[in-house]
This record gives structure tokens, C-alpha cells and sequence, in this order.
């Protein structure tokens, strides 16, 4: 198992902040998000959280601790710390738990399998300012929809629409397959999605993996 699969890393960050369409600045050994105020294609994706700036560290011990909720307190925004394992992990003095989120990772060689789609069915990816728009469509009207970006071979990818019915976990798995396409021609060997915890059990039965926690936090 890869390294960064084994402790959470945060190199991904500004991708998945690009597929948000927001900013990510480096900052005190972690990263300052801009504002989540933007929907992903008119609504909020998997993992994605509506709200202020958002700082983002990766979660090593007591030392960390302090420097995030220092970080949080002058920046006021909320403070995310990147963990292996929520278990038995506390709160940050002075804060107070928000979310928690999952960190799925997954191969790129992996997901790119051929994937059967219903005819007329065909998948386009569009380069948009911050991110590739992938979009499969089925007599030209558009049934699923997701965003892949990557930045220093981190790829980091979203899925934003899907229709429902039978056909759901198909055009799920087309468009993973499309970024896992993309992403591996750009160097990365790995995909990256942040997504809400009821969800996170279904993609690790077709072939991702929880590599951390996102929990977050903001001000008593």
C-alpha cells in the first residue's frame, strides 16, 4: 500500500478546492480554503460543505492541534483536520464539532475498465477554468454529470449528478472511468473524493478506499 494511502495527506487539497471553484493558499503547514458559497452544477456534491473559508491540516498530535486552532482563530474560518481514524479523537479546546466527511482513494488503473452504457450514450470532457466538466449524455440530453481536476499528480474528482433508477451505478461507474482516464494521462495514480459518510460504504464496494477523515470544526 502506497504511503500517502497509509497517512493522510493533504497534497490533494487544492485540487478538490478547484473542483469547488474556490481557492487554496498555503498556510502554517496546511492549507487555507476560500469561501464554499458556490453549488457544484447548481447544487452542493458529495463531501462538499456550504460555508466560509475553511482551513485544512493534516492531524499528527497535540503540536498540530495548536497550530490549526491558532491558524482558525485569526483567519476565522472553519478548521478541518485531515486523520486517519476519528476514533477516540477529541475536540480542539474552544471548538466545537461541525462534520465529518470521507477521503476515498482509488487506483487510476483500477476504475479504467470499460463500462457498459446505454446505447446512444456518449461521455465528453470539457475543459472549464479550474477544473474538466465530465458529462455523459444519453440521446444528447444530459443524464450524469462530475468534475475531475489535477494539480502536482493529485487528482481529485467529484460526482454532481446522477440520475435515478437502475441505471445509476452504470453511469456512475462511466464517469469514474472517464476520470480515471484523464487523470492517468496527467500522471496521477491515484483518484481523490471527499464524500459524506452514508454514502462512503458504496464506493468501497466497487473499488475505493477510506484513507482519512475530514472532521471540521468552528467556534464555540
Amino acid at each position: 500500500m502506497p504511503e500517502q494511502r497509509s497517512t493522510p495527506a493533504i497534497g490533494w487539497v487544492p485540487a478538490w478546492a478547484d473542483l469547488q471553484e474556490r481557492t487554496a493558499e498555503p498556510v502554517n503547514g496546511g492549507f487555507l480554503v476560500g469561501d464554499a458559497g458556490q453549488a457544484v452544477n447548481g447544487q452542493m456534491g458529495e463531501g462538499q460543505t456550504a460555508g466560509g473559508q475553511e482551513y485544512v491540516a493534516a492531524w499528527l498530535g497535540p503540536a498540530t492541534e495548536e497550530l490549526a486552532t491558532k491558524s482558525v482563530g485569526g483567519a476565522g474560518a472553519r478548521l478541518t483536520l485531515v486523520c486517519a481514524d476519528a476514533e477516540g479523537m477529541g475536540d480542539p479546546d474552544g471548538l466545537t464539532r461541525v462534520s465529518e466527511r470521507v477521503l476515498l482513494m482509488a487506483p487510476t488503473a483500477e476504475l479504467n475498465t470499460a463500462v457498459q452504457l446505454p446505447e446512444n450514450s456518449q461521455v465528453a470532457l470539457a475543459p472549464m477554468e479550474t477544473y474538466d466538466a465530465v458529462e455523459i449524455t444519453v440521446f444528447d440530453r444530459p443524464v450524469a454529470r462530475g468534475r475531475i481536476q489535477v494539480r502536482d499528480d493529485f487528482a481529485a474528482v467529484a460526482i454532481t449528478e446522477l440520475p435515478d433508477g437502475p441505471d445509476q451505478a452504470g453511469f456512475q461507474q462511466g464517469l469514474l472511468a472517464a476520470m480515471a482516464e484523464e487523470a492517468f494521462l496527467h500522471g496521477a495514480e491515484y483518484l481523490h473524493m471527499v464524500v459524506d459518510p452514508d454514502v462512503a460504504d458504496l464506493y468501497e464496494a466497487s473499488g475505493w478506499t477510506v484513507a482519512g477523515r475530514l472532521l471540521s470544526f468552528t467556534k464555540n
